[in-house]
Formats: C-alpha cells, structure tokens, sequence
C-alpha cells in the first residue's frame, strides 16, 4: 500500500471499485481517480478525490495504481495503451484488481516490468 499521505490512483469506480475507492477516501488517503462514466468519478471527488482525464495522468500523479475493470481488453488498454497507466511518470505499483484471468495478467505484469513498474 502507499505510504502515508502518498496519492492514490484507482481506475474504474464501478460496482466493486466504486465502493473500495470510497473506503479510501473516507478511511483518510488521498486518491486521484479516473473512470469513463463522468458520474462515476464526480461521486468520489464529492467526497474528496481528485479527478484525473486519462489513466496516465492517474499515473503521473499516483506511484501506486489500483485498477478494478470489466474485461481483459479494457484492462490490458488501461494499462498499456497510448494513455496507459505505464505510460505515468510517476507510478512504480500496478494492481489489477479485476478478474480478467493470468494471460492479460501476464502479458501486463511483463510489459509494466519492462517500464519499472
């Protein structure tokens, strides 16, 4: 987990990721967070997130990214796609949080590697 008072990303603020994001922010860490429904992030920066316009920028702002998403290719473009999370500048720690199964698993966790992350 990040340190204390270190930023938090999270991507994908649905059904499961909504909740555990909303956790953060309440349980007091400071979460910058990123979603493709508007709705979804404007309900975790009501509540004190800040709202970043691509999985990069999450990134760039975040060295541990959370991901909670509906299918391997989303997941896999999340991660590694042109606005991709291995794309930040500043994230070191992925953690997919999706069931999406070990071949997009592997082919993200090989990819991240060959970035630092």
């Amino acid at each position: 987990m990040a340190k204390s008072g270190e930023r938090i990303g999270f991507i994908g603020l649905g059904v499961m990721g909504g909740p555990m994001s909303e956790r953060l922010v309440r349980a007091g860490h400071t979460l910058v967070v990123h979603d493709s429904d508007a709705n979804a992030t404007q309900r975790l920066t009501a509540i004190g997130a800040t709202a970043a316009r691509s999985p990069k920028e999450v990134a760039d702002r975040a060295s541990t990214v959370f991901v909670s998403l509906p299918t391997p290719q989303i997941v896999r473009e999340v991660a590694l796609g042109a606005q991709g999370v291995v794309r930040g500048k500043k994230v070191r720690v992925f953690v997919d949080l999706s069931t999406t199964g070990p071949t997009v698993a592997g082919v993200v966790a090989k990819a991240a590697a060959e970035r630092g992350v």
